[in-house]
């Protein structure tokens, strides 16, 4: 091949070699037919249309729907700091693109359960991967090394992969199911590291070169953000380079630029060690986790061979395959086949000719390793998006099969090519056809989790997920379906009595129902199988905290908490808190509730109750307020915003709280006798003894009650009544210090 004169620098050593120069044409050229690249992307957003409204689900929930750190995208530290136990954690690019979301529908006035907004930004970046897919395959074939016979293929074969591929329906799961956007952006990145770094060995100078080469290292790094399969990024790039533009490594390795680059995509890898390193996904991924590395392989086996498959007739597309892995022979035939195609692939790599298939090859195992070798997933034993990016080497395999033959057959008979070739675009243009079909029925069904989930029941009969997921569809969609749902519940721990969740989801029907002590029941049967499931310990506890029983829920909820701590279960632990007596735990346990969920109003109120309790009005004040904004919160906390109001001198807004809180309905007497201490503190006795004789109506045999209309009565001025009040508290619960500090006082008072 043609090679560029090696510059000696000042010392005289190699400087740098440039390589792999197009042997004929423009470094670039105009695409053709740009029409045609049009008409495949619109047919793309038409296919995937169906699901532009699709609701959030499964992940989705954790992830998008209750994942707090998404609601605010500036200053960008929450969003770059995933919650724990989600499929966006350890992952914090993907997580800020949710933000961004979050943040386009808070601008633009849209409920946030509103879905199209995230179903657009999925779309456009799969279309964004179908451009860098069609602009790879394109320059590759115009101006790899040894691919000069098929330049006038190129863009044919550049428009024929990307159309497969865009419009393919096993691309479904990446696209329509919103939260697995982590495949769509690390594909994004991982394509575009490898665009720009084929872009800088044909730019025309140094500073376009830089660019370009400046540009794969932040779009590498930003995969690094997006998900750990980009960790093979930087040895695709250099195996790019190898088997396209240089000859022998040692003429790699003389390319200086080249050099640097490969070094930049390397230190992009630090970032993702450190997010690995974090532990985000160790409860999910890594081994003793209940699969042992064996059966992962094996199982991985059959699912490559099923994703295969499903490439080349995708009649079985299933939502969800369980966790349980592959035994038997199911998964012989795919070791096999795998292993052949390893074999070939490094064969490939030791001769020159062939080295394009082994680069394909690379490709393939290279983006199905991090998920689908020998390490385990425990949640998931296959998924169809994990073939997302990797489709691409099938695809191009059998595109550039068919151009071969007719290639030949023309070289041999062109009249006979002529027709095969007619019978070729032919059949292309039904495949595309069916694929834009199924594609748009697919993404129809993400409308519909229940026939999502369904499907999964009938296709994989011992996924017990798929179960529990359909009866949780059907409570969510009318709570009347409880009996099927515990019929679906208890398949599914027929099916697989470790499967904890279906448990802790049945015992919520049988608390739902009022049957309490079965309730109870099931949730200690969980944790004495597993002392450490969040969820029963979180559930458990707030039983407990109902029941009566803050000392026994009080250690469930914080084991909780110490490893998925959430709004919900902070707030029902502070509720055990302040049952206890333990005030300043309760006040530390909603703080960290409002933190994670600023708006979370019942927090905000408890919490500026608990502060106002305490005599600390002014920090009360701002919780109580967002406890009662827009008209929400309880009578009792507009009662204690006006105590609250009136001890900071805020008389006309204490007066205005009062009169919300009475406008509530089903206040107790707690309501009343607050906001008759709200009117003592404002110099109204008179409209203290009318909220303090109501109090007592509703709890005559409560002494604080009696007590403080008694305090409303001798601030009137009428001692006598006072008196008496004083003395009936004392009779309700003798020694009851106010009342006998108070009728002391009025003694003294008389005495004088």
């Amino acid at each position: 091949m043609a090679r560029t004169k090696v510059r000696r620098g000042k010392r005289g050593t190699i400087d740098a070699a440039e390589v792999a120069r197009p042997r004929a044409g423009p470094v670039s050229a105009p695409i053709q037919r740009p029409w045609l690249l049009v008409a495949i992307l619109l047919a793309a957003v038409v296919a995937f249309s169906g699901a532009y409204d699709a609701p959030f689900q499964f992940d989705d929930v954790p992830s998008i729907a209750q994942n707090r750190t998404i609601e605010r995208l500036w200053p960008p530290g929450a969003a770059l700091t995933p919650p724990p136990r989600t499929a966006v954690s350890g992952r914090p690019v993907a997580n800020l693109s949710l933000a961004v979301n979050y943040a386009i529908n808070a601008a633009l006035g849209v409920d946030q359960r509103n879905t199209i907004g995230y179903h657009v930004v999925n779309l456009l970046v799969h279309l964004a991967c179908g451009l860098l897919v069609f602009g790879i395959v394109r320059r590759t074939i115009r101006f790899g090394r040894g691919l000069g016979a098929w330049t006038d293929s190129a863009e044919p074969i550049a428009l024929a992969v990307t159309a497969l591929w865009l419009l393919h329906p096993v691309q479904t799961e990446a696209v329509d199911y919103v939260v697995q956007r982590t495949e769509l952006f690390v594909s994004l990145f991982y394509s575009g590291t490898l665009y720009a770094s084929i872009r800088a060995w044909d730019a025309p100078t140094s500073r376009r070169r830089a660019a370009w080469c400046a540009l794969a290292a932040v779009l590498c790094l930003l995969g690094m953000g997006s998900k750990e399969v980009m960790v093979s990024a930087p040895l695709i790039v250099v195996l790019y380079d190898r088997a396209f533009r240089a000859a022998s490594w040692k003429e790699l390795w003389a390319n200086r630029a080249r050099r640097w680059l490969y070094a930049a995509l390397v230190a992009a890898t630090i970032w993702l060690a450190v997010l690995v390193s974090g532990g985000a996904r160790s409860d999910t991924v890594g081994f003793g986790l209940g699969v042992t590395w064996y059966q992962y392989l094996y199982s991985q086996a059959w699912a490559i061979s099923h994703y295969i498959t499903l490439l080349i007739l995708p009649a079985d597309l299933t939502y969800d395959y369980g966790q349980d892995p592959v035994t038997g022979l199911r998964g012989l035939p795919g070791l096999l086949l795998l292993t052949a195609f390893g074999v070939a692939t490094i064969v490939a790599w030791t001769r020159d000719r062939w080295r394009w298939f082994g680069f394909l090859g690379a490709w393939f195992f290279l983006l199905l390793g991090p998920s689908s070798s020998f390490v385990p997933i425990r949640t998931e034993i296959a998924a169809e998006r994990r073939v997302y990016l990797a489709s691409l080497s099938v695809i191009v395999l059998v595109v550039v099969g068919i151009v071969a033959l007719l290639r030949r057959t023309a070289a041999n008979d062109a009249p006979r090519a002529r027709r095969l070739s007619a019978a070729t675009r032919g059949a292309f243009g039904v495949v595309l056809a069916a694929f834009a079909v199924t594609t748009f029925h697919r993404s129809t069904m993400y409308r519909d989790p229940e026939r999502l989930w369904r499907e999964s029941m009938e296709r994989v009969p011992a996924n017990a997920r798929a179960y529990e997921n359909v009866a949780a569809v059907l409570l969510q969609k009318n709570p009347a379906n409880a009996p099927e749902a515990e019929r679906l519940l208890r398949r599914a721990i027929a099916i697989d009595s470790m499967y904890l969740s279906s448990w802790t989801n049945l015992a919520d029907i049988e608390l739902e129902q009022g049957r309490t002590a079965e309730g109870r029941e099931l949730l200690e049967r969980v944790l004495r199988i597993d002392p450490g499931f969040t969820d029963a310990n979180a559930r458990l506890g707030g039983v407990l905290v109902k029941s009566g029983e803050p000392a026994r829920a009080i250690p469930l909820l914080e084991r909780a908490v110490s490893v998925q701590p959430t709004d919900e279960s902070l707030v029902t632990l502070a509720l055990a808190y302040t049952s206890a007596g333990r005030g300043n735990d309760a006040t530390n346990a909603l703080r960290a509730a409002i933190q994670l969920n600023p708006g979370r109003a019942d927090a905000a109120g408890y919490l500026g109750a608990e502060l106002a309790q305490d005599g600390h009005s002014d920090e009360a004040v701002p919780y109580l307020e967002t406890a009662t904004r827009g008209g929400g919160g309880s009578g009792l906390a507009y009662a204690l915003l006006s105590l609250s109001y009136a001890q900071t001198g805020r008389a006309a807004d204490a007066i205005a709280a009062a009169n919300a809180s009475v406008a509530k309905e089903g206040n107790g007497e707690a309501v009343y006798l607050v906001i008759g201490r709200t009117m003592l503190l404002l110099e109204r006795p008179s409209d203290g003894e009318r909220f303090f004789s109501e109090a007592v109506r509703l709890a005559p045999n409560d002494p604080e009650a009696v007590t403080r209309l008694g305090i409303a009565k001798a601030a009137g001025g009428n001692t006598r009544e006072a008196a008496a009040l004083f003395r009936r508290a004392l009779a309700i619960q003798p020694g009851y210090p106010p009342a006998a500090q108070a009728i002391a006082k009025l003694d003294a008072a008389t005495a004088r």
